[in-house]
């Protein structure tokens, strides 16, 4: 529902922010999800995304409704609004056993469903190596892309393909919003969008050398999502050496996807977020690294200052 906003002083709007459960920190413990749930509301948080392989509900691509029941019971304890990560390593392009993979998400959508979110995040597709022919590069994604769209559009829930940045030496669309945006165009399904992931573009952009403001540009009008943290732009190169570094060691250098708290980094948040303001309406997800947990609070302060600054932000 939208809210009516003519009379309402923009330092009064309310901005609904929401924060990432960590899949490796839940790790399928129920305790430790109760746990953060605690501390998110104490936080002030509106929101949860709540990663669905990271609370054990999905096996060999099946659902598991026994386990969707326990954490159901857990997240009705709370005032959140939910959405969904969908499982890091779902790819619809893959080689062996697409099938296996469509089964996974699918499975996530059914586990939204039932937990009441409207969306799930799915990370696209990649592939090891080239198409022969560069027409029928993303036909094979596109058309089972439709099939999933399809199949949320059953379940009343929305899939959100996010951006990443490059993983290895992979053939990807999803590391650049420039193509992402034209894959989920071509799907042309109302039940499938985009999370925009600023701080993996801002990376991807100073990698593969596109222009960050036009990435933004080419999103918004499939623009359902969005994740919110900061880095410095440095990219982890991917070898022997690099791709084997500690999250400690990188925060050291600054290197890599660091998802530090919005403000921290150099993601050039003031130059976009204007025109993202205006167009999007939707829950503006955090997705901070569990070792800052104690910038939360200023996290939130940060997104709402500087959302309230840029533009009105209408409530979904």
């Amino acid at each position: 529902m939208t809210a009516n906003v003519s009379n309402v002083k923009i330092e009064d709007m309310q901005v609904p922010i929401g924060i990432n459960a960590d899949s490796g920190t839940i790790d399928g413990n129920l305790k430790i999800l109760h746990s953060l749930l605690d501390r998110f509301q104490w936080a002030g948080f509106s929101a949860v995304e709540i990663p669905v392989h990271g609370v054990g509900c999905i096996l060999g691509g099946r659902l598991l409704q026994v386990q969707t029941d326990r954490v159901k019971r857990i997240l009705e304890r709370y005032p959140f609004l939910y959405t969904v990560h969908g499982p890091d390593p779902v790819n619809l392009c893959d080689e062996k056993n697409p099938e296996l993979h469509a089964s996974a998400l699918r499975s996530s959508i059914d586990f939204a469903k039932a937990i009441g979110s409207p969306l799930v995040v799915y990370h696209g597709s990649y592939r090891l190596a080239e198409p022969e022919r560069v027409e029928m590069e993303w036909v094979d994604e596109i058309e089972r892309l439709k099939r999933i769209g399809e199949y949320a559009e059953k379940q009343g829930v929305t899939v959100a393909v996010e951006n990443i940045f490059r993983q290895g030496n992979e053939h990807t669309y999803r590391i650049d919003p420039r193509l992402l945006a034209q894959v989920v165009g071509a799907v042309g399904s109302a039940k499938i969008g985009i999370c925009f992931d600023f701080g993996h573009a801002f990376l991807s952009a100073q990698e593969e050398g596109f222009s960050y403001s036009e990435a933004v540009q080419a999103v918004l009008p499939r623009l359902v999502h969005v994740h919110v943290h900061d880095n410095l732009g440095i990219p982890m190169a991917f070898g022997p050496c690099e791709n084997g570094m500690k999250p400690l060691d990188a925060f050291v250098l600054g290197k890599g996807d660091l998802h530090l708290p919005p403000g921290w980094g150099k993601v050039p948040y003031g130059n976009v977020l204007p025109d993202v303001v205006a167009a999007y309406k939707g829950v503006w997800m955090m997705e901070i690294h569990p070792r800052f947990s104690d910038a939360y609070e200023e996290g939130i302060q940060w997104l709402k200052d500087t959302i309230t600054k840029n533009r009105r932000f209408i409530k979904p």
